[in-house]
């Protein structure tokens, strides 16, 4: 008689996969899904590093000293006169997405020389300025420019220049453009070379020099009714620029690539007349 001492212990069955089994399976299916979910990942890391600088330690230690001190151009129309221009606009809409407000910034008016032993000493956190890099290895500069310039000629004749003298300001990118332009089309032109913007328009209207060479934004600045403008050399990009390894150089990069991808930066050069 079977009791439940006696009972035979029955075997278990064995679990035992189809021959078949991997052709079942839909590995169409599951590959596209996990290249979906991998690509979703890859793309909300590729457009969100901007979240990720502002959200740093080191970007809390820039919110710890509570101000933000932007180097910006002395009175040059469209990049900064009194307060106005598109620095102005670039210094305030970078505050306002690290402090979540605008009231943290304040603008220094500086130019090309002052610039940088005025970051050395520490008067200024960030260069806006129309310059495309700092002297020296401590020094870098955004990945995407903030405005691109138009090297021009100006002067009061009109005609060939061949021959003339041509003054432009030294160790400059106009003054890089200006020695292309001479060995590819005026290898007679004469070379002035000047330390400011102001000694060049002294010598110009003196006759000392025939004409000037210099970025469009400044030559808007400095030009009279009567001075007649021959042309253009190339373009000139200005970057905002901090020392290397600086949070504040990182998320600059990361702004202007996004305002340059959306089209703000675009709108922002049209409001202040540097574009159309």
């Amino acid at each position: 008689m079977e009791t439940k001492f006696n009972r035979t212990i029955r075997t278990k069955k064995k679990f035992s996969l189809r021959p078949d089994w991997q052709e079942r399976l839909p590995l169409r299916a599951v590959l596209i899904a996990t290249g979906c979910v991998l690509l979703l990942a890859v793309l909300v890391l590729v457009n969100r590093p901007t979240e990720t600088v502002l959200n740093s330690a080191e970007m809390d230690m820039v919110r710890n000293r509570g101000m933000i001190h932007i180097g910006v151009d002395t009175d040059v129309e469209g990049l900064y006169v009194d307060g106005v221009g598109l620095e102005a606009i670039l210094g305030t809409a970078i505050t306002e997405r690290i402090f979540s407000e605008s009231d943290h910034v304040t603008f220094v008016e500086t130019d090309r020389y002052s610039a940088p032993w005025r970051m050395a000493d520490g008067e200024i956190d960030l260069a806006l300025v129309s310059m495309t890099s700092f002297p020296g290895s401590d020094y870098g500069r955004s990945e995407t420019p903030f405005y691109t310039d138009t090297c021009v000629l100006m002067g009061y004749e009109t005609g060939s220049l061949t021959g003339k003298t041509i003054a432009v300001l030294q160790e400059t990118p106009s003054q890089e453009l200006l020695y292309r332009y001479m060995e590819a089309y005026e290898p007679e032109l004469v070379v002035r070379e000047c330390a400011d913007y102001y000694s060049m328009m002294v010598m110009l209207r003196s006759g000392a020099v025939d004409a000037v060479c210099m970025p469009d934004t400044v030559a808007k600045t400095m030009q009279e009714a009567r001075m007649h403008r021959y042309g253009d050399l190339g373009s000139i990009s200005y970057y905002a620029i901090a020392p290397k390894e600086d949070i504040l150089l990182e998320l600059c990069s990361e702004l202007l690539w996004e305002w340059q991808k959306d089209g703000t930066l675009l709108k922002w050069q049209t409001e202040c007349g540097l574009i159309g």
